[in-house]
């Protein structure tokens, strides 16, 4: 078995700072030292208020699942229940069920938060809809409603009538989870709702190792369905802030992500920090694809990206079910038996259901389907997602060889011929959104190198006039490629191409050393508990010092290549390792098809047929959009680097 991939296998190598000493410290030790919030299109910060009769068990609602239904008399209730709502108050919730009458209003001024949440759970157990407003006199009351009949609402989902109407037709809502992936959350709750990943959108993928905020659009669901199914999930969730839009959220749909993020146990002195960070601010960093975008396993993706292009399917297909180290054992017996037979319906027969979403399993499952020689049906078992990820990979490891190159050569400095972006103009192609053209020797001292863009290598893109070109078609033919290679008759492996800047600077930089008593204290106050205006004591004190970091980033941006400008490490599995314990990767904060990339000029997907919210989705990408949890194998969680 082969050895895992590291920066330089995918082409990453430069450091802006070149007088950083670097430093020593523990990255993600808890989850909660990576904290992550959404930007939104509008520049704003995503939060997350819960408001009232948005609770993940409403007060009642237990009594509810112990009676196998709701109540039917006042006696029924807990006694604690009963000192918030009077006998006669409760009998006329029950004809509001009943159709006696449409309405009732319960006085609930002189109650605390708590209580009124209590009464929002009665309503809910007798299956009514509630919410606290100001009545004619001016009294906070909770108005108590019919809602949509058990019948016509199975598993949260609406059946039986039209629904909203078309503007209203995609509930947003914002998402606080801790320590799981997005996609892996999601999974849990379309299957808890009896629905599919495919009417789940979002934005980007948020790390797994972390606290994040984001947004989430999900179509025939209703908030309550939603909230009642988040309070019974097995991990920390939240969700709330609920808004009706007429479209769901594409990958891309936000301006970038802000992070928090802790490195404890720092061997460095406060002014060393100052400087480097100081630095740091002011000119940012290379921004490489992180080791994220090309899974840290045994055989990187771009390995298998390649195959694909040179449409040598047989080959793709022998990566990625070669037998790596860190697999799990029962996925591995079965690619070793496979390596051995060749008898693909033995080896995905012989795995267990769980394991049967894996993607080697699902290639698995095409090949014992399909004719030996049909390699081509055998590889839509594989979601499109994952499918278009392999060649985004390839380019993404061009690219990244491509700058190394040009700073080795070159540094900093703007070249004649070098692209920028522009105002779109006739006849010119745009992709992702992006126009570039090239610049010419008296418009040199114009620009600066932030404001350079390098093609990712696609069919359709413009190539600068100078060494860079040449930088990307030499490195493409040392693989035996040239651009016409990413023109193929199959969406997913059809790839135009894109423009991404050489450099990028981090905005809201700030930081600052704390000292704490020890390494597994909490050193960053949560977010969810912030926007709730809970006001929580955080103390810290001790002999530990640690780093904290705060900083925002444009999507597509990596925090992992700014946390190896700032400490001045290596970020791949292999070079973890060897200082201690490993570092899991976040997973890729936004898609692997980046706004920025291989897009046609009206800014859609070009062919590539991986937007999240694909409503033409087999049923086989219903819980297959884990793009690292399927090609990662590596597990590792902290490192002291």
């Amino acid at each position: 078995m082969l050895g895992m991939v590291t920066e330089q296998d995918v082409g990453i190598t430069k450091y802006l700072n070149l007088n950083n000493p670097g430093f020593k410290g523990r990255l993600k030790e808890r989850f909660s030292d990576f904290n992550v919030t959404e930007i939104q299109l509008d520049g704003k910060l995503v939060t997350l208020q819960k408001q009232e009769g948005e609770t993940k068990n409403g007060g009642g609602e237990e009594e509810a699942k112990k009676n196998n239904g709701p109540p039917e008399t006042y006696m029924e209730l807990e006694e604690p229940l009963r000192k918030l709502i009077s006998e006669d108050e409760f009998n006329q919730l029950i004809k509001i069920e009943s159709g006696e009458i449409e309405k009732v209003e319960l006085v609930v001024e002189s109650m605390s938060k708590d209580e009124r949440k209590q009464v929002h759970g009665i309503c809910k157990i007798l299956n009514l809809s509630s919410n606290t407003i100001n009545n004619a006199k001016g009294e906070k009351v909770i108005q108590a409603v019919k809602a949509t009949k058990k019948g016509q609402n199975r598993g949260g989902i609406v059946h039986g009538e039209r629904g909203r109407s078309k503007e209203e037709k995609f509930l947003h809502f914002t998402l606080y989870k801790e320590n799981i992936g997005t996609t892996e959350l999601i999974s849990q709750l379309a299957h808890s709702l009896r629905t599919k990943d495919k009417y789940f959108s979002f934005a980007g993928t948020k790390d797994r190792r972390a606290r994040t905020l984001q947004r989430v659009a999900v179509s025939l669901i209703k908030p309550e369905s939603l909230e009642s199914t988040v309070g019974r999930l097995r991990c920390e969730a939240s969700i709330g802030n609920y808004t009706y839009h007429p479209q769901g959220l594409r990958m891309g749909d936000l301006s970038g992500n802000h992070f928090e993020i802790g490195i404890k146990d720092v061997n460095i002195e406060h002014q060393v920090v100052d400087e480097i960070m100081t630095y740091f601010k002011e000119h940012g960093f290379v921004n490489y694809f992180g080791m994220q975008r090309f899974g840290t396993s045994d055989i990187p993706t771009h390995k298998v990206g390649l195959k694909i292009l040179q449409k040598d399917l047989q080959g793709a297909i022998d990566l990625i079910l070669k037998p790596r180290n860190h697999q799990y054992a029962e996925i591995q017996e079965a690619l070793l038996q496979y390596e051995v037979t060749k008898d693909a319906d033995a080896a995905f027969s012989g795995l267990s259901w769980k394991m049967k979403n894996r993607i080697e399993a699902k290639l698995l499952n095409g090949i014992r389907n399909c004719h030996d020689n049909d390699k081509a049906n055998a590889f839509k078992y594989i979601p499109s997602s994952i499918k278009t990820m392999y060649g985004h990979a390839y380019q993404s490891y061009i690219w990244n060889s491509t700058v190394s190159k040009r700073l080795e050569v070159h540094g900093t400095k703007v070249l004649e011929g070098d692209l920028i972006g522009c105002e779109k103009t006739e006849g010119r192609p745009s992709i992702g959104r992006i126009n570039v053209r090239r610049i010419n020797t008296e418009e040199l001292s114009k620009y600066s190198i932030y404001d350079i863009y390098v093609p990712l290598p696609g069919h359709s893109i413009t190539l600068p006039e100078n060494e860079t070109k040449e930088y990307i078609l030499n490195k493409l033919k040392e693989d035996g490629m040239d651009l016409e290679a990413f023109r193929n008759n199959v969406r997913d492996f059809d790839l135009p191409g894109g423009y991404r800047k050489m450099l990028t600077k981090a905005q809201d930089v700030s930081w600052e050393m704390v000292n704490h008593e020890k390494i597994s204290d909490d050193i960053i106050p949560s977010k969810i508990n912030k926007n709730n205006g809970e006001n929580v004591e955080f103390k810290l004190e001790g002999p530990m010092k640690s780093l904290l970091m705060r900083l925002s980033l444009e999507s597509s941006c990596y925090a992992t290549m700014a946390l190896r400008e700032v400490m001045r490490i290596q970020t791949d599995i292999s070079s973890m390792k060897n200082l201690e314990a490993g570092l899991e990767m976040e997973e890729e904060i936004e898609t692997n098809d980046d706004k920025d990339t291989n897009k046609d000029e009206n800014g859609e997907a070009a062919k590539n047929g991986n937007q999240n919210d694909n409503k033409n989705g087999d049923d086989s990408e219903d819980s297959n959009k884990r793009k690292l949890d399927d090609i990662e194998s590596c597990d590792a969680k902290k490192a002291k680097v």
